[in-house]
């Protein structure tokens, strides 16, 4: 099958040729987004969240020859993971909100996949006590779009800031920024039905 990745299967291909400077960058693009998806997946856990990081990044240097660019990088890194993550779940009782994502997974996945019409109401992301609910939800969110949405309603930043900072257009900002609103909402009101917080 077609790589649809090429630019993360080159990353992969100077890696394995023992570059050290690719796998520095590699490092330090992912790590972040990786650390915010499991932080949330282990009720906000650190040290937790930071484990299950570290193993995830020395997995994926191990696995490194198997990725095949069908995915992008921070996709085939999540996968790792929620592996992890799912061998943890087994060892202990569970959290709630890691039971409400594991079992949310494919519904999440389904509804990024086609993002449509709901808005994203701008209130949402102050309310204290769904805190732990836009948590989880931005960590379901592509790192483009959680940055979107964090620099939108949580730094405050105009679109016109947000495209300076990112180094992008105008338009492909407000793209971005729209497309995120409406991910954001969908996985949002499918958790929050999931959790019983909506009807």
């Amino acid at each position: 099958m077609e790589a649809h990745y090429p630019e993360d299967l080159a990353i992969r291909n100077r890696i394995l040729a023992g570059d050290e400077e690719a796998a520095a960058a590699f490092f330090r693009h992912h790590l972040d987004a990786l650390y915010e998806f499991v932080h949330y997946r282990v009720g906000g856990r650190r040290a937790e969240a930071e484990d299950v990081v570290q193993e995830t990044m020395l997995v994926a240097l191990e696995r490194l020859r198997a990725f095949d660019g069908r995915s992008s990088l921070h996709t085939w890194l999540c996968g790792i993971a929620k592996n992890k993550l799912r061998s943890q779940r087994r060892k202990r009782r569970p959290v709630l909100m890691e039971d409400l994502l594991e079992e949310a997974d494919e519904e999440i996945e389904a509804v990024l996949g086609a993002i449509d019409r709901e808005p994203l109401p701008e209130w949402i992301l102050a309310r204290q006590e769904t805190q732990e609910l836009v948590g989880a939800t931005l960590s379901s969110l592509s790192p483009d779009h959680r940055a979107a949405l964090v620099d939108k309603y949580l730094e405050g930043l105009s679109v016109n800031e947000m495209a300076a900072k990112r180094g992008r257009g105008t338009k492909a900002t407000e793209s971005t920024l729209h497309r995120a609103r409406l991910a954001f909402a969908r996985v949002f009101q499918l958790l929050a039905k999931r959790r019983g917080e909506l009807e």
